[in-house]
Order: structure tokens, then C-alpha cells, then sequence
């Protein structure tokens, strides 16, 4: 029976290549001297019938639709096959795309030149096929004897068919390249675009990047269009396991470099993956030292990134003492320390971490003679989303002085140059949010003031006008927390009216010393309120209880969610400290 089913297959197909070698041979459709349609031309774009023939895969359909169209518009059939779809699909595309693999047997039978066709993404036939997981129309294609290496094409992404298996992960397609590929002893210069090693490395539960480097070894040395190696690619994803094997199969490549002269181990500390750095530098302790093209080291690199956890990690666990000196005071080719670029970007919680290191030179100038906190006063390094304010603030905590050179041309210890007269927009809507702020609190204990809880003695009764629980004490609580909440709110607001227009410099002393002001205001108010609460309730027993725990509760809050504006008198201190 399936002999029977053989021999009528075989008699079929004969019938079908005798009617597709009758088109061929076809006078009354000569074909041009050129072999091509002319741009402009409608014949260029495929006919719908022979579209949808094509997408349903009955052969016998799909040769009716080419006798038709090579009929109605007189078109030889090699004409027939450059016409494409307004994206650009030849017939072997559409056939590959919807996996009709009779047709696809009929085309490459009679046009296998077809597979090198490109869409308008550059992808041919193998590309679609690979994409959309068609298993039998890839190993069809891939077995077409052409003059053309296909299988090593890139796409408009610059991705290859091995590239797309390896980012889809169909491992049956990804072993039928490889064994392709494996064929070639010169894959490695004929592969085009991105490394397939590159897309398998974004998977990191997944083996497919050990399965491409054992059946392709020499992709381990092969770099992308970046000029970083496996490697480089495997230390920016965070991929350890990949990291682990490659230097297994080749220590040698964490020491090469990109086109941007970065080591793998500074695209680690860029991307902020500490197992990785950690990796790394098990493997070559030295790694911690080395520098790219900007001068720069692995804290450097982090710091400039603002991965606090990488700097943390470096700043305790890369090395001794000594080392970590080294480290954080190195400077780059700009005379930058690690201080600097944290500064330079106004990331203020690497800063936090780097002045707490006690190994850390606060007084080091770059090559423009500035010191961290004269770099984080720069107009360059301010931020919508995070303004240096605080960064300063950091450093002016630290000790970190401003520079000679910035005091012999700024005598009151103001930048100089740009950074004087540079007004941020952000600066004015910080002073401001905290100027409307103080003001409302100085209003509503002023009021508070005049309304006493429990009121005033009536004019005809002994002392009137005095407060009629004036010698209860938590009244006096009250008091006292509202006259605090008084003048510490009318001090921040002289001390913002005072930054007002003024330089960067004085903004951020402002921006501290009120910040000091408001916070004390704000608890102090918080208690006003609570002692007036109580004095009122003081009768009821569970009432006063419950009043008292709730605000217990939220005054303890309200400290922790307070605490970035909290300020001391150290600032002066320090910064009189700097300009000496």
C-alpha cells in the first residue's frame, strides 16, 4: 500500500514539473534581455491569487495561478518569481511563512537561486524560516546547493539564521545550523553580524551558549560590531554561569578589550553585577587595578554609573587595604577620582558611600583644580529628577573643602565662572516649594497662638484674658511645641528669601540650613497639635489612650520620612573648615 501511495506521489509530481517546464518554455511570453521588471512596474508586485495559492499549499492550485498570471499579464515565469509583496516577500517566502512544504519543494526544484531573495528587512527565506520555527523548510533550505552562503547572511538587525535560533531558542534549529555551520572550517570569517553567542548569553537559565562555543569554538574569540567578546557580552547581562565557562575555556579573555578600550570587568561594574565582578576578579585578582582607555578602574566605573552595590561591594571585598586606597584615590586621564565622577553625576548614595570610607582623600583636585564638592557645584552636573543639593550636602558633611583656586577667584567661596551665575529652574522650585511650605506653618501656629485650647477667662472674672488652663501641663506642652514651630518657621523662611537669585553655592547652603528649620518646625508642630488634642479630650480616658498612640505612631513616621532634612550645625563648621 504505501508503494502504491510512493508511485502516485512520484507520477504526481512528474505531472506538475511537466506543467512548470511547460511555462518555462512558454513562446508567447519571451523573456526580456535584462531578466528584470522595470521600477514602476505593477508586474512587480505579486498577483492576490497566486498570494492566497501560495498560502494554502495545494501545488496543483499553485500552478494554476502561475499559468493564469503568466497568461492574463504575459509574463514569462522567471518574471513571475521576482515578483514580491509590498514588504517585499518572494513566492519562497510566503511558502516558508506559512510552512507549505510542497511548494517549497516545487520552487527550490525549479528556482532554488530564489533563497538568496531579501525582504525589505533584509531577511530571506532561511531567516523567516528559522523565525517562525519551521523545521522542515529550514533543513530544505539549508540544503540548496547555490553559489550563495546563506546561512551566514545577516538581516537589517545585522542578525544571521544561527543568531535568530540561538535569541528564539527552538533547539532543534539551533543543532541543524550548528551542524551546518560545523560543515565550514571558515565559519567563523563568513558569519555576518552579531554574534550568535551574544543572543544565546541573554538566556541565563538556559545551556544554548555552552552548546554553540562546544559544536563552534572559534566563536569564543569572535567579537561583535562593538569589539567586545563573549565575554564582554556575558559580564553585561549578569550571566555568571557563562562567565564561569568562558573563562574556563579561555582566562585570556578578560583581559581584551572593546572598541571603547573597556574590559569585560568594567562592563560588569557599568552594568552594577557583583557575582560577576566577583567572578572576574577570582579568576584575575589584577583585574581590580586595570584601567581602560579614560584611565579609569573598576570604582571609577561604578561610581560614575551610580551602582552603589558595585561600589559597596568593591569598596569591602576587592582587595586589601592598601589596594582599596589605591582605588579610590586613583585618578583618570582628567585627574577625576572616583569622588568626582559620583560628584560630576550628582549620584548622592554612592557618595554616601565613598566619603564614609575612611582610605578616601577628600582634598584631591582634578586637572581643572577642583575638588569633588567644586565638581558638584558645576552647572553640568545638575539633574531635573535628582538635584545636587543633596549631593552637596553629602559632601559638605564629609569635609570635603572647596577648592583655593575656586576661594582666590570667589572671596565669599562662591564658584566662579558659569556655575556663579548659572540658575537652574529646579533651584528656584526647590526654594520656593520650601518657601510656600514654611510660610503656611508660620501661619497656622501664629493663628494657633491666638486660639488657645480651653480659651481665654471672661472679662468678669479674675485675670481676664488669661488662658484658662494655663497651669495644666500638657498645655504648656502646647505652647512651648507651637512657639518652636513659630520661629523655626520664620527662620527658614528669612533663610530662603536669603537664596533668593543668589549663586548655586548659597542656594545649597540654604537648601541645608532650612531644611534644619522645617524639620523642627514640622515636629514641633506635630506635638502642638497632639497637646491641644489631649487638653481638649483629657476627660475620656480611652479617647485621650487612642489619640496618643495614633500619634505616637505617625510622629515616629513622620521623623523617619523627615530625616533627609535634617540638618546640624556642622555644616558651618565644615564649610568654614573648607575655605581655610
Amino acid at each position: 500500500m504505501h508503494h502504491a501511495i510512493s508511485i502516485d506521489d512520484s507520477v504526481t509530481r512528474a505531472a506538475q514539473n511537466k506543467r512548470i517546464e511547460a511555462l518555462k518554455k512558454a513562446r508567447d511570453v519571451p523573456i526580456p534581455d535584462n531578466h528584470q521588471l522595470e521600477d514602476g512596474d505593477l508586474n512587480q508586485i505579486m498577483d492576490c491569487d497566486l498570494y492566497e495559492a501560495t498560502k494554502e499549499g495545494e501545488v496543483e492550485k499553485f500552478i494554476d495561478a502561475l499559468e493564469k498570471v503568466s497568461k492574463s499579464r504575459k509574463l514569462a515565469l522567471l518574471l513571475i518569481f521576482d515578483q514580491v509583496t509590498p514588504s517585499g516577500k518572494s513566492l519562497l517566502h510566503v511558502a516558508v511563512s506559512f510552512g507549505k512544504d510542497d511548494v517549497i519543494d516545487l520552487i527550490l526544484n525549479h528556482f532554488p537561486n530564489t533563497v538568496t531573495r531579501k525582504d525589505s528587512s533584509e531577511n530571506t527565506p532561511l531567516h523567516i524560516a528559522v523565525q517562525d520555527g519551521r523545521l522542515n523548510a529550514t533543513n530544505k533550505l539549508i540544503s540548496v546547493e547555490t553559489d550563495s552562503e546563506i546561512i551566514y547572511w545577516k538581516n537589517k538587525n545585522s542578525k544571521s539564521p544561527l543568531h535568530l535560533a540561538a535569541e528564539i531558542g527552538n533547539m532543534e534549529i539551533l543543532r541543524l545550523l550548528l551542524e551546518a555551520y560545523a560543515r565550514d572550517e571558515a565559519y567563523a570569517a563568513k558569519i555576518q553580524g552579531m554574534s550568535p553567542v551574544l543572543a544565546a548569553l541573554k538566556d541565563r537559565k538556559s545551556g544554548k551558549w555552552k552548546e554553540i562555543i562546544n559544536r563552534l569554538p572559534k566563536l569564543l574569540h569572535m567579537k561583535g560590531e562593538d569589539g567586545g567578546t563573549p565575554l564582554h557580552y556575558a559580564a553585561s547581562v549578569g550571566n555568571v554561569k557563562a562567565v564561569e565557562f568562558l573563562l574556563s575555556e579561555c582566562g585570556y579573555l578578560a583581559l581584551q578589550t572593546d572598541k571603547n578600550g573597556s574590559y569585560p570587568i568594567h562592563i560588569a561594574c557599568e552594568s552594577g553585577h557583583v557575582d560577576t565582578i566577583c567572578a572576574l576578579v577570582k579568576k584575575w585578582p589584577d583585574l581590580t587595578e586595570i584601567k581602560n582607555r579614560k584611565g579609569q578602574n573598576i570604582l571609577h566605573i561604578a561610581a560614575k554609573c551610580g551602582n552603589k552595590r558595585a561600589v559597596r561591594h568593591i569598596l569591602k571585598q576587592c582587595g586589601e587595604p592598601v589596594i582599596i586606597k589605591t582605588l579610590v584615590n586613583s585618578k583618570d586621564v582628567d585627574g577625576n577620582t572616583p569622588l568626582h565622577l559620583a560628584s560630576m553625576h550628582n549620584h548622592w548614595r554612592v557618595l554616601g558611600s565613598l566619603t564614609k570610607n575612611r582610605r578616601i582623600d577628600l582634598q584631591l583636585l582634578n586637572n581643572d583644580n577642583l575638588t569633588a564638592l567644586d565638581v558638584a557645584m558645576e552647572p553640568q552636573s545638575f539633574s531635573v529628577n535628582d538635584p545636587a543639593l543633596r549631593g552637596g550636602e553629602i559632601l559638605i558633611k564629609a569635609g570635603v573643602p572647596r577648592s583655593k583656586v575656586r576661594d582666590l577667584h570667589s572671596p565669599r567661596g562662591q564658584s566662579s565662572g558659569a556655575s556663579k551665575s548659572y540658575r537652574a529652574k529646579w533651584v528656584d522650585d526647590e526654594i520656593n516649594a520650601r518657601l510656600v511650605v514654611a510660610t503656611l506653618v508660620a501661619s497656622v501656629t501664629f493663628t494657633a497662638g491666638f486660639t488657645l485650647p480651653g480659651g481665654y477667662n471672661p472679662s468678669n472674672e479674675k485675670d481676664p484674658g488669661r488662658a484658662t488652663r494655663l497651669t495644666n501641663g500638657v498645655f504648656q506642652l502646647f505652647v512651648i511645641s507651637d512657639v518652636l514651630a513659630m520661629y523655626n518657621s520664620i527662620l527658614a523662611v528669612v533663610t530662603l528669601l536669603r537664596g533668593q537669585g543668589s549663586d548655586i553655592y548659597t542656594a545649597a547652603k540654604v537648601h541645608h540650613h532650612a531644611g534644619g528649620c522645617l524639620y523642627r518646625a514640622f515636629i514641633s508642630m506635630a506635638v502642638a497639635f497632639l497637646a491641644a488634642l489631649i487638653v481638649a479630650v483629657d476627660k475620656c480616658l480611652w479617647l485621650t489612650a487612642l489619640v496618643l498612640f495614633i500619634a505616637v505612631v505617625y510622629i515616629i513616621n513622620l521623623l523617619c520620612r523627615l530625616s533627609p532634612l535634617i540638618r546640624t550645625g556642622r555644616y558651618y563648621k565644615m564649610d568654614m573648615q573648607s575655605r581655610n
